[in-house]
């Protein structure tokens, strides 16, 4: 499995390559298959990929089951460290010398973060200069982007969410967030929360969208999974299997989970990151 480690960091972050073990044949005389169960959990922005893998990877493998669970990312750093699950899906990974405690990491999908509106807003876009002073309280009013005149309510994700960490890393920088944001404990909250309020704006893993709320432009460009694939929309994150160590042959299911991460990243598991999110690409 090849690795590409990062020289002074405590992160590595890895292609896994192990094509012939990505689906194993089981013989049709079988009576019985002893089934093996792979924990793996993932915040609430990537658990749709999560299950689209679970699905179709127990689909081929008749004797791997998943136990899935969902949370923030904070939620999912803190089951992983004390052993609850050895890996979890996020679309969030933390910059080098954020962990104190060093990370293996294995890419497996793109998504991107997506600013939403209210399906009534007529603004359909805005500059990634004008969402940034939005959520720093600059522009507090609709008409001063083209939009009514109406005060602009804005939404967060809580302290602890991995979405939030990228929007705010990839848009906000060292910009806070204005204070009086409201905040919504998960991306279904979020999305009803402005699906209900005409003067709300918030933001969303593009693979939780639903006509409830509307997707805003960013810099002319909408989010899809062509411009997540082609690199045209700013608000572009990978998403992550992340664990403290590379399932190497040195545990119990490590090469059920090493053949689990290979299939994510081969072909079958790229065409069912599609559905939702955008595959890797070269």
């Amino acid at each position: 499995m090849g690795l590409m480690r990062k020289t002074g960091c405590a992160l590595v972050i890895a292609m896994v390559t192990l094509a012939s073990c990505s689906q194993r044949a089981i013989p049709s005389a079988t009576p019985a298959l002893e089934t093996r169960t792979l924990r793996v959990y993932a915040t609430s922005a990537a658990m749709p990929l999560l299950e689209d893998f679970a699905e179709s990877y127990s689909a081929l493998n008749r004797d791997i089951a998943f136990e899935l669970e969902t949370g923030s990312f904070r939620e999912m750093l803190a089951r992983l460290m004390t052993g609850e699950t050895p890996y979890f899906l996020s679309t969030w990974l933390p910059p080098d010398g954020a962990q104190t405690t060093p990370l293996w990491a294995a890419p497996v999908a793109q998504d991107g973060i997506a600013a939403i509106v209210h399906p009534g807003n007529p603004v359909t876009g805005l500059t990634s200069g004008q969402l940034r002073s939005i959520f720093a309280g600059d522009i507090q009013n609709w008409r001063d982007v083209g939009g009514p005149d109406l005060p602009i309510t804005v939404f967060i994700r809580e302290d602890g969410s991995g979405t939030r960490a990228e929007f705010e890393a990839l848009l906000m920088g060292d910009r806070p967030v204005v204070p009086l944001a409201r905040i919504a404990p998960s991306g279904d909250a979020m999305r009803a929360s402005i699906a209900a309020d005409p003067s709300a704006i918030g933001f969303l893993s593009t693979a939780l969208l639903a006509p409830a709320v509307r997707a805003l432009a960013l810099d002319g460009v909408m989010p899809s999974a062509a411009t997540l694939a082609n690199d045209s929309y700013p608000l572009r994150s990978f998403v992550y299997l992340i664990g403290l160590r590379e399932p190497d042959g040195s545990q119990p299911l490590d090469l059920d989970y090493r053949a689990f991460f290979a299939w994510a990243q081969g072909p079958d598991g790229q065409a069912a990151a599609a559905r939702q999110y955008a595959p890797l690409g070269d």
